[in-house]
């Protein structure tokens, strides 16, 4: 199965999950990360905010903002293909990026320098046993993954989970991948 096959594949498995069942299983996944260790112990967290059938972001940059982390999220340049993470201190300060997907303001004072970002926080469409995934098709993530020192994490549902991604030399696994 080629990726592009399978984004669609996975998309159509999520738009049939219950706006029920969606938060229920964000509840439980929300609650592993909330224990998770290097969760707990990250000073600076870095994620994508959500979009679509993506898993809600919302409430965890919420907590992380009430416990006073530094939260950031990415910029994409889609010339260079590159991605800058910006931090910002509240919901109300996003505004509407490519897609009409929210971004932090593009302020040059915000920048967070990969170097000090503790965990990120990985999109994905799906994911394997081993921690590969397959992301949005750009390849965002896994070019700014490949020097990256800090600590990875991937949520997704059950749904979400495959057998085997198919992968190239440039694809990257998450350290660790939190499921319902």
């Amino acid at each position: 199965m080629d990726k592009k096959f399978l984004r669609k594949e996975i998309q159509n498995k999520l738009k049939k999950i219950s706006a029920f069942e969606k938060k229920q299983y964000e509840n439980i996944l929300y609650k592993k990360l909330f224990e998770n260790e290097f969760f707990k112990k990250s000073k600076c967290i870095a994620l994508t905010i959500s979009f679509g059938t993506e898993i809600d972001t919302y409430p965890i940059i919420e907590k992380l903002l009430s416990e006073k982390k530094i939260v950031c999220s990415p910029i994409c340049n889609k010339q260079t293909k590159e991605m800058i993470f910006y931090k910002f201190n509240s919901i109300n300060e996003l505004v509407d990026g490519y897609y009409g997907i929210k971004t932090p303001k593009e302020i040059k004072e915000n920048i967070i320098e990969k170097e000090n970002i503790d965990l990120i926080l990985v999109p994905g469409v799906c994911f394997d046993k081993e921690n590969f995934r397959i992301g949005f098709g750009k390849g965002y993530f896994d070019r700014y993954l490949k020097d990256f020192k800090g600590y990875t994490i991937s949520l997704c549902f059950k749904e979400q989970i495959i057998q085997k991604v198919p992968r190239n030399k440039f694809d990257l696994k998450v350290k660790l991948v939190i499921t319902n």
